[in-house]
């Protein structure tokens, strides 16, 4: 009798063993990406009449690459332009950086961006768009300093400036690094209290082109306007939002996995001054623990009215506590100050607000036309809200959305992601609904989950996958990548992994290519579990290179014969929308032209295939600068129809 009990109980353990090994292998098996054939061309076509923006501005730049944050001051994250329809990972710079911001580029295609921590003392770098070597940098980390705006210099045709702010201290600087003003914001750095986090970072600065200003917004709630030439305060005072700072969320991560993931963050970018270490930092902030703006904001360009998420006052939620349980909308308007009333021009008053349940990690969103306004809560719904900030509708897509919500021009079209999928939502005025959820198949075998915000352009949505395996409801992030979504199907086109995670988002340059700024979360939680199973983790920046540049130009002047057949179609009482229809095609051609030009370089066009629609592409290009006519609409169906 004690043999076979003996017996059964060395199965049962040698059982367990098998299944604690087996598990083990699953856990640590490494995601493989699947083959992708080249990609045809998109599926979706414009259709209707776009939703036209204000009149061009001479200081903002053209929407071909990211000059903020989210592309534009309505955040939009929409390009006019394309980009390679197939790419690789190329070089990666700067990896002592955590970097949860930027970057953003100039019309050369150099690189700016901010950490967000790092040993070094620097608040803002700058990198050559070819290399990734750095070319300058600004000191001062300590002060806290969001992604960098880039605009044009109408008193320097050609030129253009970045704008930079820390907590304490604005600024305008040249390309090259020079300086052309610097201005103290008004704000001062609190006393560091031991234990407790600092909330002075700065949300990237935004402009107001009637007002002809720069903005900026903290983490605590201060707005700030200087003049955007001569750095000038407009304001007498800081102005501070009414909100509390937001109530904390319990995130549910067990301690070991939250100390495992402090060992790798403080190894690869070393520990934090405040000895709370960056993991708990970097939640704090994705989840608005204590802070009282947890994101961008933005400004409309119809009125020159600042719009920023961020939290409701302190007894809003019921109870008088100095904490926040809700989140709110402001839409914060300048006003002249009256003769004697201080030193500054104006003054800034909030003109509409809306509370809703919950906080928010999400940058609101406008509309091009500025007509509505999109955010989102931590209950998971998408909401859209009039110019009065009444609701239009909301959608609920099943858990928190977890970035800004990309907003497109054409069609009706939004983009939501979680921290699992990506959604194509519809807007139809007074309601919304979904249209797909994104096949994220790219690791077959492994769990795909969405990894960082979408960018709309003119070929695709551009977004980034992660893969490993499901353990409850959260995920073991091992590997992370690129990759190109169909906007009709919500299909990949195409994928290519890459070095490392980032929770800023999808930027992209005026070259077409990809460029992401590292900081990892989920891997730094794998890494902890997996150990050397699993590469270090690192920062920086990292470059995805087109490897096509004849699928380049042939989904650029292709999206440009579409906007050229709609232009006729559309109405000549629809002036706005014309314009900007007209404005995207010359942009395309502009970059179509790029391409073919690389293409022909690199071997992968011969221009005896093009010998007969070549010479169209002068009459393309130079018709559409100045007006679309049926001619240059037909040289760019021939072009897009050659070049496939």
């Amino acid at each position: 009798m004690k043999t076979n009990i003996l017996r059964i109980g060395l199965v049962v353990l040698l059982a367990m063993v098998a299944t604690a090994a087996g598990f083990w292998l699953w856990l640590t098996a490494t995601p493989q990406v699947r083959h992708f054939p080249v990609p045809p061309l998109s599926q979706w076509i414009p259709q209707g009449v776009r939703e036209a923006g204000p009149a061009p501005s001479p200081v903002l730049p053209a929407p071909d690459a990211f000059h903020t944050m989210h592309v534009n001051t309505v955040n939009s994250d929409e390009l006019w332009t394309a980009i390679a329809p197939t790419f690789e990972a190329d070089w990666v710079a700067e990896t002592g950086f955590y970097i949860a911001e930027g970057p953003t580029f100039d019309n050369a295609g150099n690189l700016y961006f901010s950490p967000s921590w790092s040993p070094e003392d620097v608040s803002l770098v700058a990198l050559d768009r070819v290399t990734g070597k750095r070319r300058w940098s600004i000191p001062g980390k300590g002060a806290g300093s969001g992604a960098p705006l880039v605009l044009n210099d109408p008193a320097r045709p050609g030129q253009q400036l970045i704008y930079h702010s820390t907590y304490t201290m604005a600024m305008a600087l040249r390309p090259d690094g020079t300086e052309v003003w610097r201005t103290p914001t008004g704000l001062s750095l609190p006393a560091r209290v031991p234990g407790q986090r600092s909330q002075t970072h700065m949300w990237g600065m935004n402009y107001m082109p009637g007002a002809d200003a720069v903005v900026a917004v903290s983490m605590d709630g201060w707005v700030m306007a200087f003049d955007r030439q001569t750095g000038s305060p407009l304001l007498s005072a800081p102005f501070h939002l009414p909100g509390a700072p937001a109530a904390s969320l319990q995130v549910r991560i067990p301690k070991l996995l939250t100390a495992l993931a402090h060992r790798e963050t403080a190894a690869a970018f070393g520990p934090t001054e405040d000895g709370l270490g960056l993991f708990d930092m970097i939640l704090d902030v994705i989840y608005g623990n204590g802070v009282n703006v947890a994101n961008y904001y933005a400004v409309d360009p119809s009125d020159d009215s600042i719009v920023v998420a961020a939290t409701a006052p302190d007894a809003q939620d019921g109870k008088t506590d100095g904490i926040s349980s809700n989140g709110a909308l402001y839409r914060l308007r300048l006003k002249p100050t009256a003769p004697g009333k201080g030193k500054g021009k104006a003054q800034l008053f909030i003109s509409d607000h809306f509370y809703f349940s919950g906080g928010t990690g999400s940058t609101p969103t406008l509309s091009a036309n500025g007509q509505y306004v999109v955010v989102s809560d931590d209950n998971g719904n998408v909401i859209t809200l009039g110019r009065d900030f009444k609701e239009l509708w909301r959608v609920n897509v099943g858990e928190q959305v977890a970035a800004s919500v990309a907003v497109a021009a054409d069609g009706h079209e939004m983009y939501a992601v979680t921290k699992s999928d990506i959604f194509k939502l519809h807007n139809a005025a007074t309601s919304g609904r979904i249209v797909w959820r994104a096949r994220l198949d790219a690791y077959p075998g492994f769990s795909n989950f969405n990894a960082l915000t979408p960018t709309i352009v003119a070929n695709g949505v551009v977004i980034s996958i992660g893969a490993g395996r499901p353990l409850g409801k959260s995920q073991i992030g091992t590997q992370f990548g690129m990759g190109l979504l169909d906007r009709e199907t919500g299909h990949l086109r195409w994928f290519a992994p890459g070095r490392e995670e980032s929770i800023a988002v999808t930027s992209i340059g005026p070259d077409g290519a990809i460029y992401i700024a590292h900081s990892p979360v989920r891997r730094a939680v794998a890494r902890g579990v997996l150990g050397a199973r699993l590469p270090p983790l690192i920062g920086g920046i990292q470059r995805y290179k087109p490897t096509r540049y004849d699928l380049f130009a042939r989904d650029s002047v292709c999206a440009a014969a579409q906007l050229a057949q709609r232009w006729h179609a559309t109405d000549a009482q629809h002036v706005d929308a014309r314009r900007d229809d007209q404005a995207q095609t010359a942009l395309l051609l502009r970059q179509a032209r790029q391409a073919f030009d690389e293409a022909v370089q690199r071997k992968e066009i011969g221009y005896n295939r093009l010998a007969t629609p070549t010479p169209l592409w002068g009459l393309a290009q130079s018709s559409t600068a100045a007006r679309q006519t049926a001619a240059a609409a037909q040289s760019t169906r021939a072009l897009c129809q050659a070049l496939q």
